[in-house]
């Protein structure tokens, strides 16, 4: 306990040497965890978004953007497909369940998605409350997307064009809401769901007025399109050989939300591994900080050690002295960093919900926790060993000499 009391009233004599440490460690201790929180959780999220989507099938073009759009439901939609033709290119038996979607339309800006019930089938959905939509004009919400909008079981809404808030509104299509979907943890959550027959009528019927204003003709009804195809495999074998087969169609591509997201966490390794470095880099500042700090206090107090050794102190005493605080810069250092992380990765994480869907998973792991401990007991012993063996090493003759 002396130790520890004497150790206190040396740093804090001279806090301002040891505050920089301080601040430093704590910044890099955060750096490193944040990026460690983000590459375990990202993945993790992004699956549990997929829900149980293992293949988008769409036009022809990026398969990062189709993945983007229809599974995680976060970009644009880049163009349509022939609904009979993708619906050919699923039926076969590696196929477990598949439904089109057709986006184009939103309430306050959560999509509405024009589809078919074999997509609850996909997702593995079940209803909270109410059930399935039996006519066009009812929809189905999606847990988080209800609760967002405070729609309940019967309530109406109309939606507005477009993917954004601000479309002009479809007023003369109200919809009716019969039912609500239990949380799946997917981007299923954040939509409202309605027959595709309900966009398709609701998007000819503003195409025909567009037309009307410019003094044209109604266009004729177009033959049955969608955004894209989502499918569920029965097995992961399918997924080795279907995205090639249809990716050598002449009007489809595939794209598997797993393995893009995979390819996009590869070409992030650069950034991660950047600010990895940068975090590291903080904490060796740190730790170069805290040696030279602690190296300065000890030499500015030979008198106040050699003192202790005449009054009957062992060597190994003064030499803990300096190793406990060093332990006490560490472990303030590890707190405020961790502290750092639990306040602000949790705002960002909310952040993230809000404008992406992606439940991310901020709390830091007992591995992660473990690794920074073993970190900074080792920042401990590296910072402690010069300025330990000199306090060791005081000198009894120079108080009495001088």
């Amino acid at each position: 306990m002396m130790l520890i009391r004497l150790a206190a009233a040396f740093l804090l004599r001279r806090w301002g040497q040891a505050l920089p440490a301080l601040i430093a460690g704590a910044l890099g201790i955060a750096a490193v965890e944040t990026v460690l929180i983000v590459e375990r959780a990202l993945p993790d999220a992004a699956e549990r978004a997929f829900g149980g989507v293992d293949l988008v099938i769409g036009p022809k073009g990026s398969a990062l953007d189709l993945v983007l759009c229809c599974a995680l439901q976060i970009s644009e939609p880049r163009g349509l497909i022939p609904l009979e033709a993708a619906r050919a290119l699923v039926a076969t038996p590696a196929i477990r369940a598949a439904a089109p979607i057709a986006l184009g339309d939103n309430l306050h800006g959560r999509r509405i998605v024009g589809t078919t019930l074999d997509l609850l089938s996909v997702y593995r959905a079940r209803f909270a409350a109410g059930g399935p939509w039996s006519a066009p004009m009812q929809a189905v919400a999606g847990a988080e997307a209800a609760r967002a909008l405070g729609l309940t079981v019967g309530a109406s809404f109309v939606g507005a064009h477009g993917l954004g808030e601000g479309g002009e509104e479809h007023t003369e299509f109200p919809y009716r809401l019969t039912g609500i979907l239990a949380p799946t943890g997917s981007a299923l959550d954040r939509v409202l769901l309605t027959s595709i027959e309900s966009v398709w009528t609701i998007h000819h019927h503003h195409e025909a007025e567009e037309a009307a204003e410019r003094g044209q003709p109604a266009p004729a009804e177009a033959p049955p399109a969608a955004t894209a195809m989502l499918a569920a495999v029965r097995s992961p074998v399918a997924l080795a050989a279907l995205p090639r087969q249809i990716d050598a169609t002449e009007r489809f591509s595939a794209a598997v939300p797993a393995f893009e997201m995979a390819r996009l966490a590869r070409a992030a390794r650069p950034v991660i591994t950047t600010v990895l470095a940068v975090g590291l880099l903080f904490a060796a500042l740190a730790a170069a900080t805290a040696a030279t700090a602690l190296a300065g206090t000890v030499s500015a107090r030979v008198r106040d050690l050699a003192l202790l050794r005449a009054l009957g102190a062992h060597p190994w005493e003064l030499a803990a002295v300096a190793a406990v605080e060093a332990v006490m810069l560490a472990g303030g250092a590890l707190v405020l960093g961790l502290g750092l992380v639990l306040v602000l990765a949790p705002i960002g994480a909310a952040l993230v919900a809000a404008r992406d869907g992606l439940l991310l998973d901020v709390v830091p792991g007992a591995e992660d926790l473990a690794w920074l401990a073993g970190g900074a007991l080792t920042a401990c012993i590296l910072v402690a060993m010069i300025p330990s063996v000199r306090a060791a090493r005081a000198s009894i003759e120079k108080v009495l000499t001088s």
